[in-house]
């Protein structure tokens, strides 16, 4: 989408024949000099006639970027959105939703990334919590009417005046509105100044309570890791074109695309992963790096075998969000015959630690690599305490790049972030004397399933709203294909009636009468997003529990990984998994 009005506000700059090094040095010259405002707007003016953005079948330069940027800015301006409202996306990865990462920088307001994938319950908490002004969405994904849904939660919403839909030409000019008329209206931008104080993104990510909450970022801090991180790493010849199989509000996604942009690169975008697909945008587009998960790259090394594709163009694979066992990680070296990036981050203090190009990938499968610059890390025992070097223990951050905290939750922010500004990450892991951090286990209850982040609170409490539930717990089991599985215990009140009988989450859902898997997969669906909802159900008598009423997680890991091992063993299933008989422990 071209907004012809507008091209004629981006400065041309002159652009010299210059080889990937000298831009590089360049480059590393300008991060840091300038505010993020204005590195941003020389980013899109640096070769405006290349190409930034791709996708389904749309080859988007970097001056019809700017100016859709400015075009859609100047559009929600005219409808009343101010500096400082909250604009919320629910998008999955399009060039639109690259475009509303840059309006804070544009026009002041807050960006909200949201998980196309969330409920409707989810959206609904969220779209509250953050007094969201303006949603830019599509009309329909994966099933999901989203129009028809923000129309049902509007009511609650007493903040939302203006909803931008994607792939639609209907409206009722008072709130909804088709987000190509808009654009077209080309309304001019007023551009005010922003500081790197400004509040400019609230990320939400699951928390141990139970409920999303938002994670609070300005300008300073957010592109420290621009400035502090990617200058030093940064290659011309690795940005050249980057591949993004998940949606920009993943970090992975915001930290690749302003890579990219800072970096001289583009960007190929997919609305969904397909691994088939993953391996013909390499070979077509000649890609020079990827970022997926271990799952993902699981999932492209079986799409590639019986098959020849043409991976040369690949310099560097990064991963992140699960760990990658030595044989995966030597399967993708072999295959793609590239270096291999093990990132490790957290939505509150961004990258904490990453591998290097000249780490074996051996040290990728091993550690997360050494902290990044600008962050410092250290081992800390159960009173926070500093722990000698090799010694296991939770791992403690500071960095250039820390969240200001989460939204409207003072309370929750002081039991991870102390007055010294560490945070604690309740990741444990071990760091040694050559510096490379190792994770080893998970001090808070996270489950990372297929690279989406899952906190137990959250599903334990919606499966206790069941009337016939007395407790609850959700542990994540290892699984070959997708990191870890989700299997909830259930321990019912007294008197409930069960059936005999477990049911994997993939199967039809009707109602029962009677409190079975079936039903509590029932109660979590549409309730929860697909990816949380359990793959196994079991009923236990009584839970088990310490002498001061904790549940023993570790027991329940055990249970489920016996039962696993029979099944494995009697091999009844495509995966190897088997409900047994009996789903009453």
């Amino acid at each position: 989408m071209r907004c012809a009005d507008q091209r004629d506000r981006l400065p041309r700059l002159t652009t010299l024949p210059l080889n990937d090094t000298l831009k590089t040095m360049i480059l590393q010259r300008l991060l840091g000099k300038i505010g993020s405002q204005r590195l941003l707007k020389l980013a899109f003016r640096l070769r405006p006639e290349s190409e930034l953005l791709i996708f389904n079948g749309q080859r988007i330069t970097r001056r019809q970027a700017f100016a859709d940027i400015q075009a859609l800015g100047g559009g929600l301006q005219s409808l009343g959105i101010q500096r400082g409202d909250r604009i919320a996306t629910i998008l999955p990865a399009c060039p639109e939703a690259v475009y509303t990462m840059f309006l804070p920088q544009m026009m002041g307001s807050v960006n909200v990334p949201l998980n196309p994938l969330l409920s409707e319950r989810e959206l609904a908490h969220i779209l509250a919590d953050c007094g969201a002004s303006a949603v830019v969405t599509t009309r329909r994904w994966l099933g999901q009417d989203y129009p028809a849904m923000l129309a049902r939660l509007l009511p609650q919403l007493p903040n939302l005046r203006t909803i931008l839909v994607d792939d639609t030409a209907e409206g009722d000019g008072r709130t909804f509105y088709p987000l190509r008329e808009v654009l077209a209206w080309n309304k001019p931008l007023a551009s005010p100044r922003i500081t790197g104080e400004d509040l400019s993104l609230i990320t939400y990510t699951s928390g141990t309570t139970g409920l999303p909450k938002g994670v609070m970022h300005n300008p300073r801090r957010n592109f420290s890791l621009a400035v502090r991180s990617v200058s030093p790493r940064l290659d011309m010849s690795l940005m050249r074109c980057l591949l993004l199989p998940f949606p920009p509000y993943h970090f992975g996604g915001m930290l690749g695309a302003v890579a990219a942009l800072i970096g001289g690169g583009k960007i190929v975008l997919m609305d969904r992963f397909d691994p088939a697909q993953m391996l013909d945008l390499i070979q077509k587009e000649r890609v020079t790096q990827v970022a997926g998960s271990p799952t993902m790259y699981r999932l492209m090394l079986l799409a590639a075998q019986g098959r020849q594709f043409d991976l040369s163009s690949l310099r560097r694979v990064t991963f992140s969000s699960e760990p990658c066992p030595p044989e995966l990680a030597r399967a993708i070296h072999e295959r793609f015959q590239c270096n291999i990036e093990n990132i490790y981050a957290t939505t509150e203090s961004m990258v904490i630690s990453w591998t290097g190009l000249d780490d074996d990938w051996e040290i990728a499968a091993a550690t997360v690599g050494k902290p990044a610059p600008g962050v410092t890390v250290r081992i800390v025992d159960d009173q926070r305490q500093p722990l000698p070097v090799g010694e296991r223990g939770e791992i403690a951050v500071q960095t250039s790049q820390m969240m200001l905290g989460y939204y409207n939750a003072p309370e929750l922010t002081a039991q991870v972030l102390d007055a010294e500004g560490w945070y604690y990450t309740g990741d444990i892991g071990t760091l040694n004397q050559d510096g490379y951090l190792r994770l080893e286990d998970r001090k808070s209850d996270l489950i990372i399933r297929a690279g989406q982040n899952i906190f137990a609170a959250e599903v334990e409490m919606l499966l206790m709203t069941h009337p016939l539930v007395r407790r609850a717990a959700v542990v994540g089991v290892h699984h070959p294909l997708v990191g870890e599985a989700l299997w909830a215990f259930i321990e019912p009140h007294p008197g409930a009636a069960l059936e005999d009988s477990a049911l994997s989450s993939s199967a039809a859902l009707f109602p029962s009468a009677a409190l079975t898997a079936r039903e509590m997969l029932t109660h979590c669906r549409g309730q929860i997003a697909p990816f949380k909802i359990p793959e196994q159900v079991r009923f236990v008598e009584r839970l088990p529990v310490t002498a001061t009423g904790k549940i023993q997680k570790f027991r329940l890991r055990e249970l489920a990984q016996e039962e696993m091992h029979r099944a494995e063993t009697h091999r009844a299933g495509p995966d190897g998994i088997t409900p047994s008989g009996a789903n009453v422990i």
